[in-house]
C-alpha cells in the first residue's frame, strides 16, 4: 500500500525564522530558537526528514498517488475544514495556550478546530470524532499517543476505530516522542496503520523531537520553538485548500485540561476557551481594555482547579482569543 506521507528535501522545510513568541511567553532559556538555512535550528543543525521514511524503510514513505503526482492534505480534500486531535501536545497549540496553529493556518484559508485536553489517553479522540465529524470536517491531524495506557492490543483498536470513522478523510498522524521504552508500542501501531491505509499522511515525530532545544526538560512537552516547527511542518503536509472561503479559527470544545505539573510556561495558565477570531489577519487576536480605576483588585482563575491568584495594581487587562 502506497502511504502518502509527503516527500520534501530537508532544505525545502519551512523552520521558523524568528520565535518571538518564544522569548515572551518564557520559554526554556536553553532551547535554541530557528534561524538561518531553512532545514536548521540554530546551534543543533539540520531537523530531521518528518515523513518517517527511516521507519518504514527505503521507498515506504513515498508520497503519491498512481499517478506519481505528490500531493499535499489540501489537494484531496473536499474542504477546508481541519480538526486537531490530540492530547495536551496539541492543546499547547490552541489559542487557549497561545499556541500557535490559527494563526499560521487560519490566514491560509483553513478552517481550524484544535481539539486536545491535557492528560488524556486516546479513549479521549473517540470522543472528539463522535461530537466534532457532525459539524462537518474535511481533514484531520492525529497526536495520540503520549498518554498510553501499556495496553498495545486495547491502543490498537481505538485507534483503528478512529481512523476507520475519519475515513476517506485525509488524515495526517504523528508518531510520539519516545520519552519511555514502551512509547514504542504505540509508534509500532502507528507505523502499521500508516503503511496500510492510503488516507494517511505519516509526520514522525518521534524522529523530529529528537533534534535537542525542541522539547521541554520533562522530554515530552515541546517548547514554543517545538511547537512553531512542528506546526510549519503540518503545513508542509496540509498546503492549501481547496476552498476558496475564508478561513477560522474555530471554538475549542474539548478543554477540560488535567492538572497536571512540570509543564512549560506557557501551559500553566488559560484564556478563555470560548474566545474566537475570524479575522484573516494574524495580529487581529487581542483586545486591550485598560482599567480606569487606579490600584483596582483582579481575581484571576488558576488552569488548577479551586485556584485563584488576586493581584492589586493599575491594570490593563488583555483577553486573549482561543
Amino acid at each position: 500500500m502506497i502511504v502518502r506521507s509527503l516527500v520534501r528535501s530537508r532544505s525545502a522545510l519551512l523552520v521558523v525564522a524568528s520565535i518571538v513568541v518564544f522569548a515572551a511567553c518564557g520559554g526554556d532559556a536553553t532551547a535554541p530558537q530557528p534561524s538561518g538555512p531553512l532545514g536548521t535550528v540554530a546551534g543543533v543543525g539540520v531537523v530531521p526528514d518528518p515523513t518517517g521514511s527511516d521507519a518504514l524503510g527505503s521507498g515506504g514513505a513515498v508520497s503519491t498517488f498512481p499517478s506519481g503526482r505528490q500531493v499535499t492534505v489540501g489537494e484531496v480534500a473536499d474542504g477546508n475544514k481541519v480538526l486537531f486531535i490530540g492530547d495536551s501536545i496539541f492543546a499547547a497549540l490552541s489559542r487557549r495556550f497561545g499556541g500557535p496553529a490559527c494563526d499560521l493556518l487560519v490566514p491560509l484559508g483553513w478552517q481550524v478546530s484544535i481539539e486536545g485536553e491535557r492528560g488524556k489517553p486516546i479513549n479521549l479522540g473517540l470522543d472528539i470524532i463522535e461530537k466534532k465529524l457532525p459539524q462537518g470536517f474535511d481533514a484531520a491531524v492525529l497526536f495520540l499517543g503520549t498518554n498510553y495506557g501499556r495496553d498495545q492490543a486495547k491502543y490498537r483498536e481505538m485507534l483503528r476505530e478512529i481512523l476507520d470513522t475519519l475515513a476517506p478523510r485525509p488524515v495526517i498522524i504523528l508518531t510520539a516522542t519516545e520519552f519511555k521504552p514502551y512509547i514504542a508500542e504505540v509508534n509500532e501501531v502507528i507505523l502499521e496503520e500508516a503503511a496500510a491505509r492510503e488516507n494517511l499522511w505519516l509526520l514522525d515525530w518521534r524522529n523530529i523531537s529528537r533534534t535537542p532545544g525542541l522539547l521541554w526538560k520533562d522530554g515530552i512537552h515541546p517548547v514554543a520553538a517545538g511547537n512553531e516547527v512542528m506546526m510549519q511542518l503540518i503545513i508542509e503536509m496540509l498546503g492549501t485548500p481547496p476552498a476558496s472561503s475564508a478561513g477560522k479559527c474555530l471554538p475549542s470544545e474539548f478543554t477540560n485540561d488535567a492538572p497536571l505539573t512540570n509543564l512549560p510556561p506557557e501551559m500553566s495558565t488559560t484564556t478563555d476557551p470560548n474566545a474566537t477570531t475570524t479575522t484573516l489577519d494574524p495580529s487581529v487576536t487581542t483586545t486591550t481594555v485598560s482599567s480606569s480605576t487606579p490600584n483596582s483588585t483582579t481575581t484571576v482563575a488558576s488552569s488548577v482547579p479551586g485556584v485563584t491568584t488576586t493581584t492589586t495594581a493599575t491594570t490593563s487587562t488583555t483577553l486573549a482569543s482561543n
